[in-house]
């Protein structure tokens, strides 16, 4: 039987439940205000720009390091 690995990525996790929210706003289930759903994906878009930016400049960083 072989190991199988589980791996659970947080973002989508997130995006999931701003998927979620903002369906659940829709139809009436919850009660959010459409402001902190907009308030919700723009954190998320921050985030996700951040982590793109320092994984570029992880990335120079490295190619750097490997040329010497």
């Amino acid at each position: 039987m072989k190991n199988k690995e589980i791996s659970i990525d947080v973002f989508s996790i997130l995006t999931s439940s701003g998927w979620f929210l903002t369906l659940a706003n829709i139809a009436g289930i919850t009660q959010l205000s459409w402001t902190a759903i907009l308030n919700y994906w723009l954190a998320l878009l921050g985030i996700s720009v951040a982590m793109g930016i320092l994984t570029a400049l992880v990335g120079l960083w490295t190619n750097k390091a490997g040329d010497k």
